[in-house]
Formats: C-alpha cells, sequence, structure tokens
C-alpha cells in the first residue's frame, strides 16, 4: 500500500516542514536567567520568599524576609521588608581592581579626590543600560534595588545597591551620565551573597531602609516638640508638668515600638539610642523623672533626641556609602580582613590570566 505520511506524522517532517514551523527552542540567556534564579534562591534562608515580577521593566523579583517564629522553628513570619532586584547572570564576567582614590564627602559637594592615596578594590564589572539606571533613581532612595550578578560558571552572586551606586559613585564621577547609552558598575567581590551570616547583615540592613526613612521624620519631630516643651520654639505651647511628662512618655513609647532595632545591632549608634530610650522610659515610669523636670527634658533634647536625629545625617554620610567600590566603603562595611578577599582576588587573577 502506497503510504504518504501527513501533517500529523512528526517523524516524517522534512528539514523545508521545520524551517516554516520550528520546534520550540529556548535562548542561552533564558538558560543563564534560570541559572541566576536558582542559584539566588540557593543562597538566601529558606524562610525568605522572591516574588517574581513577570514582564521585565526594570525589576526582575523582589526578596521578602521572614524569620522563624522564637520558640518554633517551623513557623516564619513576614517582617514586613523588601528588597527590590535586577538579577542579571554571565558566564563571561570581567573581573579586575577599581581603583578607589580618598575623597571628601560626595554628599557635601563636588568628587575632590585625592590622588596619592587609593585602594584598589577586586570588582565585577557589569554594562547596565541606561533606561534600567533611571527607572532605579527615579524610585527614590528609601526603596532600595539591588543589582545581583550571577556568574553562572563559578554559581557565585554579587550585590551592591543601585540607589547608593547612582549617588554616591555614578553621579559624582560622572555628572552627564543619563547621556550615555550605558554605564559599567564596578561590584565588589567582597560583596558576596551565601548564607554566612556576615553575608546576609547587608541583606537585612536594606530590607529595614524604608523603615529608618519613616523612624528619621518621627525623631525629627519629637525632638521640635520637646524644644518647644522647653520654649525654645517660635510658637510656644503652654503645657502642664503632667502633659510633658505625658508626651515624653509618648514618644519614648512609639520610638521603641519602631521596628528599626532588630537587624541593626552591627551597627553601635542604634544600640546607643536603644539604651538611651530604655533609661529615659523607666526612670519616667518609676517615678524619678518628675523630681527634675528641667533636666529631663534637657538630657531629651540635647542628648538622647539629639542622638537619634542625627542618625539620619549618618545615614546619608556614611551608611549609604556601605558596601560601595569606594575607600571609605573598604574600611566601614566588612569584617577585618573581608572574609571574601582571599576569593577575590583569586577571581581577578583567574580572569586575568583567561584573557588571551
Amino acid at each position: 500500500m502506497d503510504y504518504r505520511p501527513s501533517e500529523q506524522d512528526g517523524p516524517f517532517r522534512s528539514p523545508e516542514t521545520d524551517m516554516i514551523h520550528p520546534r520550540k527552542r529556548r535562548s542561552i540567556n533564558q538558560v543563564k536567567e534560570e541559572i541566576s534564579e536558582q542559584v539566588l534562591r540557593e543562597r538566601l534562608p529558606e524562610q525568605w520568599v522572591i516574588h517574581q515580577y513577570g514582564a521585565d521593566y526594570g525589576i526582575d523579583c523582589v526578596i521578602e524576609l521572614f524569620d522563624l517564629v522564637e520558640g518554633d522553628a517551623t513557623i516564619a513570619e513576614t517582617l514586613g521588608e523588601n528588597i527590590f532586584v535586577q538579577l542579571k547572570g554571565s558566564s563571561s564576567i570581567n573581573y579586575g581592581t577599581r581603583r578607589a582614590y580618598h575623597r571628601a564627602n560626595v554628599a557635601k559637594g563636588p568628587l575632590a579626590e585625592n590622588r596619592d592615596e587609593y585602594d584598589d578594590i577586586p570588582v565585577a564589572k557589569f554594562q547596565l543600560e541606561m533606561s534600567e539606571i533611571l527607572t532605579v533613581q527615579a524610585m527614590g532612595v528609601a526603596v532600595p534595588v539591588l543589582l545581583i550578578l550571577v556568574d553562572t560558571n563559578t554559581k557565585d552572586a554579587y550585590f551592591v545597591c543601585l540607589n547608593d551606586y547612582i549617588d554616591k559613585v555614578l553621579i559624582p564621577e560622572d555628572p552627564l551620565y543619563y547621556e550615555k547609552g550605558h554605564k559599567t558598575i564596578n561590584i565588589p567581590l567582597a560583596n558576596k551573597i551565601s548564607l554566612h551570616e556576615d553575608h546576609l547583615v547587608p541583606l537585612r540592613a536594606y530590607g529595614k531602609r524604608s523603615k529608618m526613612y519613616g523612624a528619621f521624620g518621627t525623631f525629627h519631630y519629637q525632638q521640635q516638640e520637646i524644644r518647644r516643651a522647653r520654649g525654645m520654639k517660635r510658637v510656644a505651647e503652654n503645657m502642664s508638668r503632667e502633659g510633658v511628662i505625658a508626651m515624653i512618655k509618648s514618644f519614648t513609647s512609639v520610638a521603641l515600638r519602631l521596628d528599626i532595632w532588630k537587624g541593626h545591632e552591627f551597627w553601635k549608634p542604634m544600640a546607643w539610642s536603644h539604651a538611651d530610650l530604655t533609661d529615659i522610659l523607666e526612670n519616667i515610669e518609676s517615678g524619678l523623672a518628675s523630681d527634675n523636670l528641667d533636666a529631663l527634658l534637657e538630657y531629651c533634647d540635647n542628648y538622647a533626641w539629639h542622638k537619634l536625629a542625627n542618625l539620619s545625617s549618618m545615614y546619608e554620610e556614611l551608611v549609604r556609602e556601605w558596601f560601595m567600590p569606594t575607600s571609605l566603603s573598604a574600611v566601614c562595611s566588612y569584617p577585618s580582613p573581608p572574609i571574601e578577599t582571599a576569593d577575590a582576588t583569586d577571581a581577578v587573577k583567574r580572569n586575568a590570566e583567561e584573557r588571551p
């Protein structure tokens, strides 16, 4: 019998048919994306959740932080903290060093470098499209956006906070950056993502960022009202002795309830301020504060709330430069020495040896 294959007979498809109706295909970029997602998942605590964003408009996923419930290791609860992520994967990362010259505080004025003093920082270099950079800049600084770069060969993952990079590195060094089609981002190799607690510290800090900016506004308002009670504001408010003590107690309780104290234990000013607030509340509840109200107000204004209000200045000048490829960051961001120093140096050497 003469058998002629029909259109449904897959095994008998001709090459011409394959050209017209190709089979399902996967690009190498899709493979790298899947590897990157898997690597990131394996290097985060299992209770943390990665929410995919779907269509790529500059943000690939969001990491939601969870902590295990105290006393029950089988249940985790959300911290209400999120980190936005641009996730990139590459099998040919350009490893090298960035020469970071010592410089003045770029938050106070134009870039002023001391070319006689510098640090050579091991980095991974990655070109980022300007549209992605401008999207992050438009989001502001209170919502952290991390560029996470995965080496699909070694399965290592590195991060840098793009919000901070734009303000602390990109703008000072290239004020007309927005006229370019793309920019090379230098990611310190010490910024490695793993389950090692030292590597989770920066992620926990970024997760707290939006709460910190909310706290800064609260502390500023409270200090101004304490000064008003001391008669130091143009518009005074007559308050009874009991009313002033009640206000201080309320301010202290509100500040202590803010969900910012846990997760910042490594930043000593936070621990100091928490101790100050705890002492004030204990003194008020014990009745000691009412014996010398003027001394209490002066202490709150010039010491406790002065330190609280100053947290925002330190955050802008120091904290936002943590984990940047800068000389200041190299001094204040990591354990001494960074636990990945040897690995970072090896990666740079390996990259140099592989170049023709």
